[in-house]
């Protein structure tokens, strides 16, 4: 059978779907029977010009976890840093199934809640249904639907009103092994002037295809209320034999800020979507992404801005490097409301190609409905300057390092975003990456 002609279903008797209380297993029936109804999504489409939806299609699948010794090394460490005072709490997540948290006894003790989201449904009714798939739903998409009729287990994070955590929260994911298929999810509820910094770091999964993939797709919803103040820093550095799919989405309120790290760096195959719903006057959202692809590394990424609110600001920095045979697709979308008056809004994605065979598409989009807004984009592609090479080589700097110092000034403005506790090993990715070179 041809990719294009997939029609496989979830059927209804599918265990996931029988999980939880009956409000949520309606919801579940519903979702199942939206993916079943959705074609998947033509190629010529805008969001899936450069990747083929078929292949995160998996009709068969394995939910065995897989738990490998670089797992426990940065379990180890992030258990040390939670006992050091450097984090608030560590979260494991291994293959949507199996939900861990350390620590956090003190930051209970303010009302910071930190459980499993299986649990949270049936224990925290009034905290979870007003806010579950109320961003990521069926009108999302079909994969979207396909995430919230079976995921078995996610992390559910709430912040009451005034509360603030001033040390970063950790959330460990862990892919499955070959053959295997994760739906981890995630939501967080930001109460009235509380504050949290997040870092949800996705590892694991097969270290080649070459004897089949792992899937996994993944669905974040942040609901922050006024005044609130979030940073979300996702770390995708999955194992090569990974195809990744996930959807970000946020809606803050009145006078709230979100700051929104995006960094891949692993996957052969990775579509990710990240949003943001600007709801009230006053509301700022700032993105600064960072990605970097090598070998044939297939990179797709999204990003919305949504001013649903006037007199509000966003600002989009994406930044990529690709080496070998990488291909990064990026399209961002600026969408400012009728209604909407003074919003501010830039969006910039800069592309650096270390050698010729990289390919980077990027597709800047304004959708605006009023005139009385401040909004600008910029789009560059290309290879590193060879004058800045050539200075640098006449000071006596080697070509290969020269290039490193290069590559490190155009992500440095990104990387001093990141929360100490993982900023290093952030840094080591990229130096990694530019080995052999």
């Amino acid at each position: 059978m041809k990719p294009t002609e997939l029609t496989y279903t979830l059927p209804d008797l599918a265990p996931e779907l029988l999980e939880g209380p009956t409000w949520l297993n309606q919801r579940r029936q519903s979702l199942r029977e939206t993916f079943n109804s959705l074609p998947l999504p033509r190629r010529g489409l805008q969001l899936w010009r450069y990747t083929d939806p078929s292949r995160f299609i998996v009709e068969t699948a394995s939910h065995a976890a897989s738990v490998n010794g670089k797992f426990e090394a940065i379990r180890t460490v992030e258990q040390k840093h939670v006992a050091e005072g450097r984090l608030v709490g560590l979260v494991t997540d291994i293959n949507g199934r199996e939900i861990a948290v350390h620590g956090l006894d003190e930051a209970a003790k303010s009302g910071l809640l930190v459980m499993a989201l299986s649990d949270a449904a049936k224990s925290h009714h009034a905290l979870i249904e007003p806010h579950l798939y109320s961003l990521v739903n069926a009108q999302t998409g079909k994969f979207e639907a396909m995430n919230g009729a079976l995921w078995q287990d996610g992390i559910f994070i709430h912040v009451p009103d005034g509360v603030v955590v001033d040390k970063p929260l950790h959330l460990l994911r862990q892919a499955g092994g070959v053959g295997s298929a994760a739906f981890p999810r995630l939501l967080v509820v930001v109460g009235k002037n509380a504050e949290i910094t997040l870092i949800d770091e996705y590892g694991g999964g097969p270290t080649d295809d070459s004897a089949g993939f792992a899937y996994a797709n993944g669905v974040v919803e942040i609901v922050a209320d006024e005044d609130s103040r979030t940073r979300y820093v996702a770390l995708q550095r999955l194992a090569a034999g990974t195809r990744f799919y996930q959807t970000h989405r946020a809606r803050i309120g009145r006078g709230a800020h979100i700051l929104t790290i995006p960094l891949a760096f692993g996957g052969t195959l990775s579509k990710q979507n990240f949003g943001v719903i600007l709801d009230g006057p006053g509301a700022e959202s700032q993105m600064n992404g960072l990605l970097f692809g090598s070998g044939r590394q297939h990179l797709d990424n999204h990003t919305l801005h949504h001013h649903a609110s006037g007199q509000t600001r966003s600002n989009i920095n994406f930044k990529v490097v690709l080496r070998d045979r990488a291909l990064s697709a990026y399209t961002g979308l600026i969408h400012i409301e009728k209604s909407a008056r003074g919003c501010e809004a830039y969006q910039e994605n800069r592309n650096l190609l270390l050698n010729e065979g990289t390919r980077a598409e990027t597709i800047p989009e304004l959708e605006i409905l009023n005139e009385d807004v401040s909004c600008s984009h910029g789009a560059t592609i290309g290879p590193i300057d060879p004058l800045l090479v050539f200075y640098l080589n006449s000071r006596g700097i080697p070509e290969r390092e020269a290039v490193r110092m290069i590559v490190s000034g155009f992500v440095a403005d990104t990387l001093k975003h990141v929360p100490e506790d993982i900023r290093e090993r952030v840094a080591a990715f990229v130096d990694e990456r530019l080995g052999n070179l």
